[in-house]
């Protein structure tokens, strides 16, 4: 974001005339599951989403995340997925929660953002756990 924009109320910032918006998630996790630092989730991953503060991103880079077995003592935090869509509209997210209290106001992304976001798969991890997850959640074409 260019230095001018760090006065920019939140309504200007939405609709900011550069930059890319970019969300990251490991996605949902199974109820229960008991994962620890550093546990791959890829197993329990019941399903993907991105969610935001608003209905109004339009342009979304969105990266999939998890903890990867590379052969070292530890798994690493890694990117299994990246996906782009600039045809997001206001019907591609779900209805705003948390408008109340305290809590922060998020809205989640719907099926059809889900499916926008799998047509546009950038990089995905040649792993066919991954390609399966990401084939049934984002509709990816592969």
């Amino acid at each position: 974001m260019p230095p001018s924009a760090a006065s920019a109320t939140e309504e200007q910032l939405r609709k900011y005339p550069e930059g890319l918006e970019i969300k990251c998630t490991v996605g949902n996790i199974q109820t229960g599951a008991n994962l620890r630092a550093g546990s791959s989730r890829i197993e329990q991953l019941t399903g993907i989403t991105w969610q935001a503060h608003h209905r109004e991103v339009e342009e979304l880079m969105g990266l999939i995340w998890d903890f990867i077995d590379d052969g070292r003592s530890f798994n690493y935090p890694m990117i299994t997925g990246i996906f782009y869509s600039d045809l997001l509209n206001e019907d591609d997210w779900g209805k705003i929660s948390g408008t109340t209290g305290r809590n922060t106001k998020v809205t989640g992304m719907s099926a059809s953002g889900k499916q926008k976001m799998g047509n546009g798969w950038v990089a995905l991890l040649d792993d066919p756990r991954y390609l399966d997850k990401f084939k049934r959640y984002l509709k990816v074409p592969i």
